[in-house]
């Protein structure tokens, strides 16, 4: 029993994550009522934006959020080469007339409802992904 609480006590001290207790940071988190995403529109050659869900695409696109969160640190060699490889994927999942990218930061309060549903997130255009690559546009 003493084991037991010590490790409640330690994981969380220690930042640590083993299994059983691996769903500690659901709970060890301070939630706030801001928050914030991000969001890719495919754009076709006249302009038109279709939203494209690059989080839900095969598992080598994954984790787009955690990627964007630090996207602006990276060398812009590897910017690049994520960027082209998100619009291959968005030229294989919309047609070749898909020429580029926007990657949209999103920033919304919980509180903020319009009638029963939450209100639109403020979208900020923060990349640009083209076949050349990526270009920041904040």
């Amino acid at each position: 029993m003493a084991l037991f609480l010590a490790t409640l006590v330690i994981c969380p001290l220690a930042a640590l994550n083993p299994w059983p207790f691996t769903n500690w940071e659901l709970f060890s988190r301070l939630r706030t009522d801001q928050q914030t995403g991000w969001e890719a529109v495919a754009v076709d050659g006249s302009g038109h934006g279709r939203a494209y869900p690059i989080a839900s695409v095969p598992p080598g696109y994954r984790d787009f959020g955690s990627i964007m969160a630090g996207f602006s640190e990276r060398p812009s060699v590897e910017q690049d080469k994520i960027c082209v490889a998100w619009l291959r994927g968005a030229i294989e999942q919309f047609g070749s007339g898909t020429r580029l990218l926007r990657i949209y930061h999103l920033k919304w309060l919980l509180s903020d409802r319009q009638g029963s549903r939450a209100a639109p997130p403020h979208r900020t255009l923060a990349w640009i992904c083209s076949a050349k690559g990526a270009r920041e546009t904040g």
